[in-house]
């Protein structure tokens, strides 16, 4: 009975691998795939932008490229231009201060403003994809300046215009959460992101002028500088093509 036993073992065992290769011969790639379904994501490059980030004055690309075990790295490249001086957010931040002036504190501040100043920014993300969302830790930098910009200012119960110059650096770390679909060869990626930077700014004050008595301009043209960290939360969505 032992004999028996084993030989059927072993005609079970052999076909059991017959059929296999058999199946495998005719799936090709496909086999494969299902096999091992990391193999549908190491040549996979994705270019994408960012419209949402236009109303905040920047233009973002970003390029994803997978790897193996379902991962990925995206880099994502931002120019920062300003908008008129017309455009209400823009103008929200130049007037928010006392008596409709500029404001150089609080989350409103005309130094804070993204949407009168030029610049670069620069993300990276380390994606790992699940069944259905994707995590990524964040790195950020941001470089934004503005040159000889005249805001309205409040000096002494008066309107004063002063005239500066800014250049800030801007470092953050992130943790992003989002759902990436994909639509023949378009891809629609959400997310939602949260963590912190910190913003080192620096600032020229160039001149300080009265347009009712010039006799009290001043030029002061000193530097200063602050340092500031918190946090943010993040959301939006990209929308790219296969390449």
């Amino acid at each position: 009975m032992g004999k028996e036993l084993v030989l059927m073992l072993f005609f079970f065992s052999f076909l059991n691998r017959a059929y296999s290769d058999t199946l495998k011969s005719k799936m090709g790639d496909e086999f494969d795939n299902k096999k091992d379904s990391i193999q549908d994501y190491t040549d996979l490059k994705i270019l994408k932008i960012n419209p949402n980030q236009f109303l905040f004055s920047e233009i973002p690309i970003s390029f994803e490229v997978f790897h193996k075990l379902k991962s990925s790295t995206q880099f994502q490249l931002g120019f920062i231009f300003p908008y008129n001086q017309e455009f209400p957010p823009r103008h929200l931040f130049e007037s928010y201060g006392r008596n409709g002036n500029a404001s150089s504190k609080g989350l409103l501040s005309y130094r804070n403003s993204p949407y009168n100043s030029y610049g670069l920014s620069l993300k990276i993300e380390f994606r790992k994809y699940g069944r259905y969302l994707y995590y990524a830790p964040q790195i950020m930098y941001k470089y934004c300046f503005y040159n000889k910009e005249t805001f309205p200012v409040d000096l002494v119960s008066a309107t004063w215009d002063q005239t500066e110059s800014k250049s800030s650096n801007i470092f953050g770390l992130g943790f992003m959460i989002g759902r990436q679909s994909y639509h023949g060869s378009y891809i629609i990626d959400r997310y939602v992101g949260f963590g912190f930077r910190a913003r080192s700014l620096s600032y020229r004050i160039i001149a300080i002028t009265n347009p009712w008595h010039p006799e009290y301009n001043k030029y002061p043209n000193e530097e200063r500088n602050s340092f500031s960290f918190y946090p943010f939360v993040n959301l939006g969505i990209r929308i790219g093509v296969k390449l």
